[in-house]
Formats: structure tokens, sequence, C-alpha cells
């Protein structure tokens, strides 16, 4: 074995000690606050070579772990896309599952942070396709029974979709068909969530128009229903997403106006804001 073998042999497991120490160090409240801090120093320094270790590191927790040390393995996700960029391109898959495995996590707070992960490979990373970093999320909102994970992956899959700056309108197409389909299952409990991703779709220029007539004519349908349900948060996502339908199809509008003013009358909304959708 040559010097410098040795040598690179000898880093990788310094830092992977480094890693792991600071990681149990996490599930104590004393030391918490230093190691978070050393484990994003470690993150933002990395060469190309340490990116593997590290990420099989910090995607080794389970629920076992304590909440600050899931919680913040996440929060690393974020930290290495934002300073590596695309060199984080060839670990997408192992990256992806991390995020993915914690959609489930009971603690709301490492779920928020699975989100903020989402978004930051989303903007950061231009390499990938865009439906590479979007697939895995679209898996478990159509399979996944659990509401955490329902509500996670709809979140995640908003913040891909807003965090992109070239978001892949021609998937986003065949997509909003199937999460309208989605929003009617009582299957799926994550209904607010779910109509934010639908908001997030439907403003994206070009998807709505690309599908013709009936595609606004059916979001439109979709989203005034959830304007009658008992869950407030479901009509605020309703109302929220049809006012981004307002900024990229308001001349085709016009004609569902007669229609909505009764739903919005009935429903008590906020008229003035809600009738400069339909104008």
């Amino acid at each position: 074995m040559s010097a410098s073998n040795s040598t690179k042999q000898a880093q990788a497991r310094d830092l992977k000690h480094r890693v792991l120490t600071c990681l149990h160090k996490l599930s104590d409240r004393d030391t918490h606050t230093a190691a978070a801090s050393e484990l994003e120093s470690i993150a933002k320094t990395l060469s190309a070579d340490a990116l593997p270790s590290f990420l099989s590191s910090i995607s080794a927790t389970d629920s076992s772990d304590k909440s600050p040390v899931r919680r913040q393995c996440v929060r690393l996700i974020s930290v290495l896309s934002e300073h590596h960029k695309n060199a984080l391109s060839p670990h997408l898959s192992k990256v992806l599952s991390a995020v993915v495995r914690r959609l489930r996590d009971p603690d709301s707070s490492v779920r928020s942070a699975c989100v903020a992960a989402s978004l930051s490979l989303s903007s950061q990373l231009t390499s990938p396709q865009f439906t590479s970093i979007t697939k895995p999320f679209l898996e478990s909102l159509f399979i996944e029974q659990d509401s955490n994970t329902q509500n996670g992956a709809a979140s995640c899959l908003a913040a891909i979709i807003d965090g992109s700056a070239n978001p892949d309108v021609g998937s986003l197409r065949k997509m909003l068909p199937k999460l309208e389909k989605l929003s009617k299952c009582d299957s799926f409990k994550a209904k607010p969530a779910l109509l934010a991703l639908i908001g997030s779709v439907v403003g994206v220029k070009g998807v709505l128009s690309s599908g013709g007539k009936n595609s606004i004519k059916n979001s439109i349908v979709c989203l005034t229903d959830f304007l009658s349900s008992e869950d407030w948060a479901a009509r605020k996502a309703s109302a929220e997403a049809l006012t981004k339908i307002a900024a990229v199809e308001k001349e085709s509008l016009s004609e569902y106006k007669s229609s909505c003013l009764k739903t919005f009358e009935a429903k008590r909304f906020d008229k003035v804001r809600l009738l400069s959708v339909f104008g």
C-alpha cells in the first residue's frame, strides 16, 4: 500500500470517528449545540471523496435515536446541497432515501427539516432531472397510508416545485389529474398539504394552458369543492391555490365567476380577495 493511500485511509477513519462522536453528542442537551456546529463545519468542507462516508453516517439514524439527532441529520442535507451543489448529484439516490425515510417521523420539526432539505436540493442541484428528485416523494404520496408521510411527501413535493428554476411542465401536467383524483380519496388524510401541492403545480406557467380547457375546468372544480370543506386548513389551501391559477390563467377564468360566487357567498369567504381570482 502506498503512503498516499495509507494517509487517505487514516483521514477517512478520523473523519468517520469525528462524525460519529458528534452524532453521539447531539443526544445530550449540554453538548448538542457544539456538536451541531461541528457537524455543519465538517459538512461544508468535505472533499468529494469524503461525501459517501459522511452521507452513510448521517443516513444511519433510526427511530431509536433522539429527535434532535434525527432533525440535525436531515438539516445536514440542506447544508451539503448549499455548499456542494452538483457534486452531491452522484449521491442523490442515497440523499433522497434519507429524507423520505424521515417523512413518517412523529416529530413535526424533523418533517419540517425534510421539507427544507427538499427545497434546498431542488434549488441548489441543477444537473439531476427534475423528475428524479420528485419520483420518491410521489411514490410515498400515492402508496403510504400514514398521515405524517402523506403530509410530508406533499409538502416536500410542493417545496421541490417552488424551489426549482425549471420545473418540468410535462411531468407536472401528467401529475395534476392524479393529484386531483387523490384529493377525492377518503383514505388520503393530508388534504390541506395535497391542496397546497396542487396550488404549486397549477402555479407553474404552462401546466394548465398546455392541458387544454378541461384541465383548467377540472382544477377549478376540484379546488372550489374544497371551499365547502369542514377543515379550515383545506379551505384556506384551496383558496390560495385558486389565486395561483389566477396569476397564470387570468383571462380564462371569467366564465367560472358566477358559479363560484355562490360558493363564496355561502361560506362567507373574503369575497373581495377571492373574486379578484375570477375578475
